[in-house]
Parts: structure tokens; sequence; C-alpha cells
């Protein structure tokens, strides 16, 4: 092993394990485990974080080998390394789930840069980068353009149009974004987080009989839901639950 890569893999492991980086809720660490040239990475199942969606086609496991000729042989006798836009996307999955998601902004970013238009992962990019933009850089403008230009090749999209109204909160915008999650709500069956979403932006615009209709039908469900909730999450249902107490009989 050269001194360049000795340097490297001392770099990654303390990258991989530095204790600060916290996991999100409900989203497991890799196991990693050194081999010859690099890591080898084993992913539980991910789950949704929030709106943004963690590439299960791109989970499993996965190397990540440096650049070494000397290696090679023993590489070709293992599963071939994940490279160029998988690797990135899955390094952009990585972050997500360590709880440092404005890491994975330019790695989406390069995605889309990389991949042809009809590929059906420029939704998720697009998704994923758009709720990035409202949250971590507040770049609302920019994350609307980027769920809208989604939208008009998957206009009846339920995700895209849960992520287009929480961005529509984020921004402070409750009335834009009722119709928009009244959608998601429709085209998913009355999925209990989606009820959630528009329980909360009718609350937060001041329809609290509205809100109470989406949050009592999905109250039970939130309850079961609630302790693998995200922050963002938590946050709307602990709101609502002190906004919308049951009605006693």
């Amino acid at each position: 092993m050269t001194r360049n890569m000795i340097f490297c893999t001392l770099c990654l492991c303390v990258v991989l394990s530095y204790p600060t980086t916290m996991p999100a809720q409900g989203v497991s660490k890799p196991k990693i485990t050194a081999i010859p040239g690099g890591f080898f990475f084993e992913w539980a199942t991910p789950i949704e974080i929030t709106a943004i969606q963690l590439d299960k086609k791109l989970t499993g496991p996965f190397e990540m080998m440096f650049d070494e000729p000397s290696v090679q042989d023993v590489v070709e006798k293992k599963s071939a390394p994940v490279t160029g836009l998988e690797m990135v996307a899955v390094l952009a999955d990585y972050w997500i789930s360590r709880g440092k998601p404005e890491r994975a902004i330019p790695l989406y970013e390069s995605c889309l840069k990389q991949i042809t238009p009809d590929d059906p992962r420029v939704l998720l990019f697009q998704n994923n980068l758009a709720m990035l933009y409202s949250r971590i850089l507040g770049q609302h403008d920019k994350a609307l353009a980027t769920i809208d230009n989604a939208l008009e090749a998957k206009k009846d999209n339920t995700t895209l149009l849960d992520t287009k109204g929480l961005i529509l909160l984020n921004s402070g915008n409750p009335t834009e974004a009722i119709p928009v999650l009244q959608r998601a709500v429709e085209l998913s069956c009355q999925l209990p987080l989606y009820c959630m979403h528009l329980a909360y932006a009718l609350n937060q615009d001041g329809r609290d009989s509205q809100a109470r209709r989406y949050f009592d039908q999905a109250r039970d469900q939130l309850i079961e839901l609630a302790p693998k909730m995200t922050k963002e999450n938590k946050a709307m249902h602990d709101t609502l639950l002190r906004a919308l107490p049951p009605v006693a009989n």
C-alpha cells in the first residue's frame, strides 16, 4: 500500500467515524469494512427523510475503491466498484443519512449534470435538491424553480407535490401550499404524513376547523409513526397536538 493510499484511508476513516456526524433519525449507519484498495459499504434499507428520498435502487453493498493499479487483480475478483454517477448518488444519500445534508447539495447538482433527461432518477435528484435548497440554504425561489421543473414531467407525482407544498410552507406561504398539499393527499389516498402536512398548512393559515378534519383522519396512525418521525415532522406533529387536542366524546 502506497503512502498516498494510507493517507487517504486514514482520512476516510476519520470522516466516517467522526462522532459529531450523527445519523438522521430512523436511518442506520452503513457497516464499513476495509478491503484491499478501499472500503466495502453495507447499507440498511433507508427510510424517507421528510420529503427527501434516499434512492433505494442504490442501497445494498457498495465498494469505494482507490485508483490503485496494484490491487486491480484483487478488485476484479469482487463485485465491480461503484463509480461515476452511482457513486456520487450513494455519497449524497450517505451525507443525508449522517445528518450532513448540506454536503449532498453539490453531489446532487453533479448528478443532474451527468444524467440524461429521460433517466427516471432525474425526478428523485430534483426532488431532493429542491428540498435542500429550501431547507438548508433558504433559497426558496430556486427550490420552487427546481421542483416546478420536475412537476412539468410528472405533474401528479405525490412526492413532488408534497415537496412543493413543504417548500411553500418553508417560505412562509401556507395559503399557496394548501391546494398543492390537498392534491398530494387526494392522489396518495390520504397517506397520514401527507394529511399531517396539509393539516399543518391549514393550521398555519388560521383554518383550524379544516385542519382538524385532516389531522383527526390520520391522528391514530400518526401516533404510531411518531417514534420514527424526523425532527421536522415531529415538530409539525407536536404543534398540531397542541393546537388540535382530541375532542371529548
